[in-house]
């Protein structure tokens, strides 16, 4: 069975399914339930000096698997935090991480009494209200780092734009990033009354699940290109195919929060165990063996074409004894290159496009675009 520790930072989670600063972590009670539900180490939801006042309704679900939310940060006292919810949250036995925001005073004054208490193994700072200039994100960052003993961890927002000059500033200062923030301001609304579905200021809030999964796939494997130090990945998880992904992409450990909210907190134990499955049915004996497979297969890529010169022409190939029959991928070419006859699959090569959408859409798995070399001549 695959051994699914992880050490991050210096600091051993049993397994690399944590929750994320978010509703999953809002208090003691509730990291306890993500603990007894399977998560290998406990984030809390966001604390700052001033408690937040929520808007209500702040939590829909636009579409399956998805949320928008205009949540903001605890609404609990820090002091409480501190002095209770963390302590309890301790009592699981799995690392506990803080999350504080969001100015530089704030920082420093929450680090120091982080300090005070030790009630956190590591803190992630959030930098979604702090705007993404490199200069200011280095001067929160030196804030939180000069007042605590502990790991710092810095969570990044895919509004983002320039980050390599952001690692170029963070890198020293921090131990590790996390990757990434909900993605946003984003909106959604009742088409009978036309009013926002969030009880936010304009209706708008930010979106979370499984519909930013690409995006935080392209922020941790852009991460890994640019930074040694270990990356967390966030967002969109709805598999544990999809932690594959992220710890493929680079990432040591996946947090998760959508999903929880949506389908209750033993889905960190499910995602554990299932990952553990897929990496026994695969061959990788432990999380380290995933990490950074996206990039090396990147540079095998690129080495094949280097050496072969011309590249193959990738066309769909099908497996006829997994496929089903059930057409999908006649009905969704829009070039109509394909076609089924007396139930053999037919390919028109001079229509297909070679677009893979076929391929990603077929629920089977029966077809894989596969290289036909063109012959010399």
């Amino acid at each position: 069975m695959a051994n699914l520790k992880v050490t991050v930072c210096g600091i051993e989670f049993p397994n690399p399914i944590w929750t994320a600063a978010g509703p999953g972590g809002a208090d003691g009670q509730m990291l306890l339930r993500a603990a007894r539900g399977g998560a290998g180490g406990l984030v809390a939801k966001t604390i700052s000096v001033r408690p937040a006042a929520v808007p209500s309704p702040n939590i829909v679900s636009p579409f399956a698997g998805s949320l928008l939310n205009a949540e903001l940060w605890s609404e609990l006292p820090y002091r409480r935090f501190l002095d209770r919810e963390l302590p309890l949250a301790r009592e699981a036995g799995v690392p506990v991480v803080a999350s504080v925001g969001y100015s530089s005073e704030e920082l420093a004054l929450l680090g120091a009494e982080l300090e005070k208490t030790g009630v956190a193994d590591a803190v992630e700072f959030s930098i979604h209200y702090t705007g993404k200039d490199p200069r200011t994100l280095g001067s929160l960052a030196r804030a939180l780092k000069d007042s605590v003993s502990v790991p710092v961890l810095a969570k990044l927002s895919p509004a983002v734009s320039d980050l390599e000059a952001v690692v170029r500033v963070l890198e020293p200062i921090v131990d590790g990033f996390v990757a990434i923030n909900s993605l946003g301001p984003a909106l959604d609304f009742d088409v009978k009354t036309g009013r926002p579905l969030l009880g936010s200021g304009d209706g708008r809030g930010w979106l979370s699940g499984g519909a930013i999964l690409p995006v935080g796939l392209h922020y941790v494997a852009a991460l890994g290109a640019l930074t040694a130090k270990p990356v967390v990945a966030v967002g969109g998880v709805r598999t544990a195919v999809d932690v594959v992904k992220y710890l493929m992409a680079g990432a040591s450990a996946v947090q998760v929060c959508t999903l929880a909210v949506l389908k209750g907190q033993e889905v960190y134990g499910k995602l554990a165990r299932e990952l553990s499955e897929w990496m026994d049915a695969h061959g990788y004996p432990s999380p380290a063996e995933l990490k950074g497979r996206y990039a090396r297969a990147l540079a095998e890529r690129e080495r094949e074409r280097e050496e072969g010169g011309r590249a193959a022409r990738l066309y769909p190939a099908i497996d006829c004894q997994a496929c089903t029959l059930c057409l999908l991928c006649e009905r969704s070419c829009l070039y109509r290159a394909i076609h089924f006859e007396d139930k053999r699959f037919l390919l028109d090569r001079s229509l297909c496009v070679r677009c893979g959408l076929c391929c990603s859409l077929c629920p089977a798995d029966a077809l894989a675009m596969e290289p036909q070399h063109e012959r010399k001549r």
